[in-house]
């Protein structure tokens, strides 16, 4: 396996999530996780387009989705994989090595923690999220990490919309511009909601270990 052969790449990834011990994709999508989950995920990288040479996290990754996808379809961006799960991170380090990518870090935390660290805070050019949590709370666990003028794209379902009106809140407390969504080429109804960050990371956000989701940023509730 090499870095010069994508397409052969994500049929191995493919393969390694199917087969993978830990539940990384649902049992009845594992014969058609390259449709279903890898393809998706090259649809997302398609319609963002990184920049050569930026950096992006991929916020809750799982078992690589959709950052392991990204890091064979787009080498030149360097990309962060984060989750707080042990066996999800150590099954994508696993992948990782086997399908020989050197512009990965696979990086175990909860995203409340990292965000407060130097290395990680307002250091990212744009963050993609799947399957994190709705979007009033994303936006906070998110926006720590953006830089002025990242990026925070999350792929959502059809209820994208849905989402967005009750995150309008935590858009604006949060110093996130107006979001756009974009359709995704997929088998299933997906949607990029892509939001840009206006301003450095707000001080007082992520509030601490749990907080944004036992008390998202809503209407009615926003601090």
């Amino acid at each position: 396996m090499t870095a010069a052969d994508p397409l052969q790449q994500l049929v191995r990834f493919a393969d390694l999530l199917a087969a993978a011990p830990h539940n990384l994709v649902a049992r009845g999508d594992r014969p058609n996780t390259r449709a279903l989950h890898v393809d998706e995920a090259v649809a997302v990288g398609d319609a963002l387009s990184p920049v050569p040479g930026t950096s992006w996290m991929d916020l809750g990754t799982g078992g690589g989705l959709p950052g392991v996808a990204l890091a064979v379809t787009h080498p030149l961006v360097h990309w962060t994989l984060v989750d707080s799960v042990a066996k999800k991170i150590g099954a994508v380090r696993g992948f990782v090595a086997d399908l020989g990518l050197t512009n990965v870090s696979v990086v175990q935390g909860r995203a409340e923690d990292l965000a407060r660290l130097a290395e990680h805070r307002g250091r990212y050019d744009g963050l993609v999220a799947r399957a994190v949590a709705r979007l009033p709370v994303l936006l906070e666990l998110a926006r720590g990490f953006l830089r002025p003028g990242a990026v925070l794209a999350a792929i959502k379902g059809p209820s994208a919309q849905l989402e967005v009106d009750e995150a309008e809140p935590a858009r604006r407390a949060l110093g996130y511009e107006t979001p756009r969504l974009v359709p995704i080429t997929s088998q299933r109804p997906t949607l990029l909601v892509l939001m840009t960050a206006a301003s450095p990371p707000p001080a007082r956000y992520p509030r601490p270990d749990g907080v944004p989701s036992q008390r998202p940023l809503v209407a009615g509730r926003v601090p």
